[in-house]
Formats: structure tokens, C-alpha cells, sequence
């Protein structure tokens, strides 16, 4: 049961991280280039659209990588 749910929770968190980690960069650099440019709508909008998703995914990975930590083989 264990190895089972270990296996399941490295499936979410090898989707997560990566998936999560290109999110935050989009939004970073994009309201960077956005407040560079001196466009406010930009960065606005690329809040709006994307902080809550990489926010719930990054969440997602935590866990995962979590319940991991208690359900990997000692050696």
C-alpha cells in the first residue's frame, strides 16, 4: 500500500514541479517585460491569469512531495 501510494505521489510530482516552475517563470519574467515596458494591463493581466493556477500547482507539488517523504522504503 505504501509503494503504492508512493508511486502515485512521484507520478503528481514529477508533473508538478516542472509544470509549476514554468508557470512562475512565465509570470515573473512577463510582469518583468511588463513593468519595463511601462504597460500596467500587462502585468495585470498575466497576475490575474496565471497567479492562482501556479499557486494550486505548486500547492499540489508540496503535498505530493510531502506524503512522499512518509511513504518512501527506509534503508
Amino acid at each position: 500500500m505504501k509503494q503504492t501510494i508512493y508511486s502515485i505521489c512521484m507520478v503528481v510530482f514529477e508533473i508538478t514541479l516542472p509544470l509549476f516552475l514554468l508557470m512562475g517563470a512565465v509570470l515573473v519574467f512577463g510582469q518583468l517585460i511588463g513593468a519595463l515596458m511601462g504597460n500596467g494591463a500587462m502585468v495585470l493581466g498575466l497576475n490575474s491569469a496565471l497567479k492562482t493556477y501556479s499557486v494550486w500547482v505548486a500547492s499540489v507539488c508540496a503535498f505530493s512531495g510531502f506524503i512522499m517523504s512518509y511513504t518512501r522504503k527506509k534503508k
